[in-house]
C-alpha cells in the first residue's frame, strides 16, 4: 500500500467491494454450504490473506476485508447473517467475534500470530504513505494493541480450546496444524502465503 497514490487506492476498493457481492451472489453455484463457520480473529499482518486463500482451497465459502472495511448500514453482524460466506478473515472480524460465537455456537475462530519484530516492521511498511501511517515513537502502542487484542482472545476462549487455533503462518505453520482443527484432509498443494513483505536491512 506504501506509495500508492490514495485515488489508486480509493478505485481498488470500489473494484473490490463490487466483486466481493458479485462473488457473494455467485458462490453458492459452485461450492456447497458449509456446516459450520470459520472466522479468523488475528490482527492485520498476521497472515489473514494466506488463511484466506488456503480455507478457499479447502472448500469454503470465504472472504476478506468485507466491503473494504466499510461498514454497511444495518451493521456488520446482520450482513454477515444475510451473506453466503463461511468463512472470513481481516475486518470486521477482531471486532464482533464474541457476538458471532453466540450466534453461531458450532463455529470456529482461528488467531493468526507472527513475531513481534516481523510484525511491527510490516506494519509500517503496509501503512507507509497513507492517513494510517504511524510514527516509530509509536511502535510501543502499536505493540500493546497487538498483545491486548491476543490475549483478549485466548482469554475468551480458555475454556474452550476446541474452538480457537493458534497459528504462526508466517513463522512456517500451516497445513499440518490447520487441517486436524478443522477436520479436513491436507491437501497436496504447498500451503499460500500472500502479501510477503520485504525490508530492507538497517544500516
Amino acid at each position: 500500500m506504501n506509495n500508492v497514490p490514495m485515488f489508486v487506492v480509493k478505485i481498488y476498493f470500489i473494484f473490490f467491494r463490487i466483486h466481493q457481492k458479485l462473488y457473494n451472489i455467485f458462490i453458492p453455484l459452485f461450492k456447497e454450504k458449509s456446516d459450520y463457520k470459520v472466522f479468523c480473529v488475528g490482527m492485520w499482518k498476521t497472515g489473514t490473506t494466506s488463511l484466506c486463500n488456503a480455507l478457499n482451497i479447502l472448500g469454503y465459502r470465504t472472504a476478506r476485508l468485507l466491503r473494504a472495511g466499510k461498514e454497511p448500514k444495518g451493521g456488520w453482524i446482520k450482513y454477515i447473517k444475510k451473506s453466503n460466506f463461511d468463512a472470513i478473515t481481516d475486518d470486521p472480524m477482531i471486532f464482533v467475534y464474541k457476538e458471532l460465537d453466540k450466534i453461531y455456537p458450532n463455529s470456529k475462530f482461528i488467531l493468526t500470530i507472527r513475531n513481534k519484530d516481523s510484525y511491527i516492521k510490516s506494519y509500517y511498511n503496509y501503512f507507509k504513505g497513507t492517513k494510517l501511517e504511524k510514527k516509530t515513537e509509536e511502535k510501543d502502542q502499536i505493540l500493546k494493541e497487538y498483545d491486548n487484542h491476543n490475549n483478549e482472545v485466548r482469554k475468551y476462549f480458555k475454556d474452550r480450546p476446541e474452538k480457537l487455533l493458534e497459528i504462526n503462518i508466517i513463522g512456517g505453520e500451516g497445513w499440518d496444524k490447520l487441517c486436524p482443527f478443522l477436520e479436513k484432509e491436507k491437501p497436496d498443494i504447498t500451503f499460500p502465503h500472500k502479501n510477503k513483505g520485504r525490508y530492507k536491512k538497517k544500516k
